[in-house]
């Protein structure tokens, strides 16, 4: 979408890196806007994504991002770029990013020239100059190396990415180490370079917070804490019927749908257990769009027609269901005194263990529904195709609009039919074992 900017390019393909390079080479004799130009240079090598004539014998540099603003790193990016390119013989004019525009809003057709924003870059990428070929040189002495070098892991392991070793450089961390204190930050590292390992090691001394403390605990005995006052409370709560709701959304870059702004949560899938008192067996409902049209309305209907009027609708993190509830109403707003009354109803299953009310060490420092879960019931999502929000949401979107046989869509459709299924069903089942918690003495 960016190349038309810039149109009457030409697009730099070949069946090889070389092939690639030479293309490169060639283009820029025709004075013409270059897509993906493959340059080297001192050992390195860049695509750039555009690169447009600028005066009679300069180019400007375009790098496109799917971010909403120019960051740091982005800066990076583009002065590395501009110092391959330098090297390689073009004359630089003028660097951009071009950035989506945070404030577009789809109405038909996509015109690039709204879509996006063109940020100068220039005098930022130029202030950066002189330390990339410091930086360059350092990096290249460290590939020849006979030896990987040592490096102590800290919080640069993943700034401003996470780095593709981290499985080898932390493979040393036994299980229950310091790196899963919860919101350790900074202090996870000091306590490394002081020799403590693990969080059943950490000295009393060492100022903890108090759920850090309860880890620290945890980790020592082999055993759940449980503060069996507080589940009680929250499990006290409770109204039924209640019920147990789980969203699946997509969020592109460009907006598939009208009225919809880039990376809007759209909302194609929900799973519903509803459970009329502490000893009933749940029922279930589920909606999975179908097509390429905009799901909201046929979600919002569908919801509304099995969502029980009365009772506790729980959700973990509700905070994610209940901003898509907000963000819908926004559209149709005809559901909104509905939506309200949601609201109202809504309980956080999170709750009792964001507080740590219930923590075992097998959760590793995390409070999230795949650490809860064989923590406490002993069930895990291995097995399923699908496991995550995220591999949900490219799934949906691979079968919709992308290119799939008739069978492997089925398939998919299956597969995130059960991994939602099991997000409610997994609720009911912590649900069940806070009761049991809560009722004993």
């Amino acid at each position: 979408m960016a190349w038309q900017l810039f149109p009457g390019g030409v697009k730099i393909q070949g069946s090889s890196f070389g092939e690639a390079v030479s293309n490169s080479a060639e283009a820029i004799q025709r004075r013409c806007p270059v897509y993906e130009g493959t340059f080297v240079y001192n050992g390195c090598t860049a695509r750039a994504d555009v690169l447009a004539p600028y005066s009679q014998d300069a180019w400007n540099v375009i790098e496109v991002k799917s971010a909403t603003s120019v960051e740091d790193v982005h800066v990076e990016d583009i002065a590395f770029q501009t110092y391959l390119l330098k090297g390689a013989g073009l004359k630089i004019g003028r660097c951009y990013m071009a950035h989506i525009n945070r404030d577009f809003v789809k109405s038909g057709p996509i015109d690039p020239r709204r879509f996006f924003a063109l940020e100068d870059v220039t005098e930022r990428v130029f202030a950066r100059m002189p330390y990339v070929e410091k930086n360059v040189n350092k990096i290249s002495q460290t590939i020849w190396q006979s030896q990987c070098p040592e490096v102590q892991i800290g919080e640069h392991c993943s700034r401003p990415h996470q780095c593709p070793l981290i499985d080898r450089c932390w493979s040393f961390l036994p299980e229950g180490n310091v790196t899963e204190l919860y919101r350790g930050g900074a202090k996870r590292f000091r306590l490394l370079t002081s020799d403590i390992t693990k969080i059943a090691d950490i000295r009393d001394h060492v100022k903890l917070t108090a759920r850090q403390a309860i880890q620290q605990q945890t980790a020592r005995t082999g055993k759940a804490h449980v503060d069996r006052g507080a589940i009680r409370n929250f499990v006290n709560k409770i109204q039924y019927p209640a019920s147990f709701l789980d969203f699946e959304s997509y969020a592109p870059a460009i907006p598939l749908h009208d009225e919809t702004k880039p990376f809007t949560p759209v909302c194609f899938q929900f799973s519903l257990h509803v459970l009329p008192s502490p000893q009933a067996e749940p029922e279930h409902f589920g909606f999975l769009a179908t097509g390429c049209s905009d799901p909201r309305s046929e979600f919002m209907r569908s919801l509304h027609d099995v969502l029980p009027r009365t009772g506790s609708v729980m959700a973990f993190n509700s905070i994610f269901e209940l901003s898509r509830l907000r963000e819908i109403v926004e559209v149709l707003p005809t559901y909104r005194g509905w939506v309200d009354n949601i609201e109202q109803r809504t309980l956080d299953l999170l709750e009792p263990f964001r507080r740590f009310h219930y923590y075992h060490p097998a959760q590793r420092g995390s409070a999230s529904i795949k650490s809860i879960l064989p923590a406490l019931v002993g069930k895990s999502y291995e097995g399923l195709s699908i496991k995550n929000g995220a591999a949900a949401s490219f799934e949906f979107l691979r079968a919709s609009f992308g290119c799939v046989s008739p069978e492997e869509r089925i398939q998919i459709r299956q597969d995130l039919e059960a991994y939602c299924h099991l997000d409610t069903w997994a609720l009911v089942l912590v649900l069940t074992e806070l009761i049991k918690w809560a009722s004993e003495d």
